[in-house]
């Protein structure tokens, strides 16, 4: 009974770790995928199936386990799909009963259709749910099947939970790293705090910009002051401000530019195929935009920003992307060191710059 006992659990953990470890060298993408969570508690369950308990005179297998994990990672279609396989497997390949399986479905479409209302956020969440459905499954199994002994009930309640409770640990475990290694593969692109490209995301994208576009305009934006706003609230207060600017910006990107932010106050929109004069009104809405907002240090407390923007401009053969940028930084310096809260640009950009579009 113990090896058994054992054995399923090796087999639950060692399936999920092994089916993760694949198909995270094969695909990242599909492991979030409502598919891969059903593809895995399907086969977990088949195997289940194929390693039974034998205890007290009683035989059973814990096939529903893998079926309730997926109650929380994956949805009914899914759901539906993996209970017809394992079906297949549980009474025309390896002969259990039809009875046996169509208490577990009555019991299992109830969980689907009560779904929307249930939270399974924790470890202790899941091992109740898995306690309440194991005591239902027996009392189901004692009433329509085959009579149970108290002890025979106590002991499928305690083995099925105990499989669960593991199962349960390796797999959110399994899915903390997951989600460590994703974000740690999106750092290297993506601002963390604003979900935005940072300056590696930002080089690549005015790299393919100014090969494929006839001209290209580069807006540097950096909050005014913005250390003050630091040291007078907190850090907590400033990554909130950081996080409602980035909306605010993101709100006047045109089509088919991006926006970025390449260090602490500082964003970079990079706008293909517009005019030089379109640029500035541009850059002149956003500050205007800003200075006219409110941004919130707290639900009650809010405060005025302003920004100070340096223009850059390339014409298709015109200025190189090395001369787009020194000019983007030169004006951004000279709108700080001339009052801040405005925006500046080389006039001389303008030159062999496309009409107004």
């Amino acid at each position: 009974m113990l090896i058994e006992i054992i054995l399923n659990i090796s087999l639950t953990i060692s399936g999920i770790y092994l089916f993760h470890r694949f198909q995270y060298t094969e695909d990242k993408r599909l492991i979030d995928s409502e598919l891969f969570q059903a593809l895995l508690m399907t086969t977990l369950s088949v195997l289940l199936l194929m390693v039974p308990i034998h205890i007290s005179g009683m035989t059973f297998s814990l096939f529903f386990i893998p079926l309730l994990i997926l109650v929380k990672y994956s949805v009914p279609h899914y759901m539906i799909g993996s209970l017809i396989a394992v079906f297949l497997f549980h009474h025309l390949i390896f002969g259990y009963s039809f009875e046996l399986y169509l208490i577990f479905t009555v019991m299992y479409v109830l969980i689907m259709v009560f779904l929307p209302f249930l939270k399974f956020e924790r470890l202790k969440e899941l091992t109740t749910v898995c306690i309440i459905f194991s005591i239902l499954y027996a009392a189901g199994i004692d009433l329509f099947f085959t009579g149970l002994s108290l002890w025979q009930m106590i002991i499928f309640t305690a083995v099925s939970t105990a499989v669960m409770f593991f199962a349960m640990m390796m797999y959110e475990d399994i899915n903390t790293i997951l989600k460590l290694l994703k974000r740690y593969g999106e750092e290297e692109y993506k601002d963390y705090l604003t979900q935005l490209g940072n300056v590696k995301s930002f080089d690549a994208e005015v790299n393919r910009l100014v090969d494929d576009s006839d001209s290209l305009s580069l807006l540097l934006i950096d909050i005014d002051n913005f250390k003050v706003i630091n040291d007078e609230h907190s850090y907590d207060s400033g990554d909130a401000l950081i996080k409602q600017m980035a909306n605010m910006l993101a709100n006047h990107v045109p089509n088919g530019g991006s926006l970025f932010r390449n260090s602490g106050e500082e964003f970079a929109m990079v706008i293909p195929d517009i005019s030089f004069d379109k640029t500035v009104r541009l850059a002149e809405a956003i500050r205007n935009s800003v200075e006219q907002a409110n941004f919130h240090i707290s639900e009650q407390e809010t405060v005025h920003l302003s920004v100070s923007i340096g223009v850059g401009y390339r014409s298709q053969g015109d200025i190189s992307k090395g001369r787009m940028f020194k000019d983007a930084d030169d004006m951004l310096h000279a709108a700080k060191k001339q009052g801040q809260n405005r925006v500046m640009f080389n006039p001389f950009q303008a030159k062999g710059s496309p009409g107004c579009r």
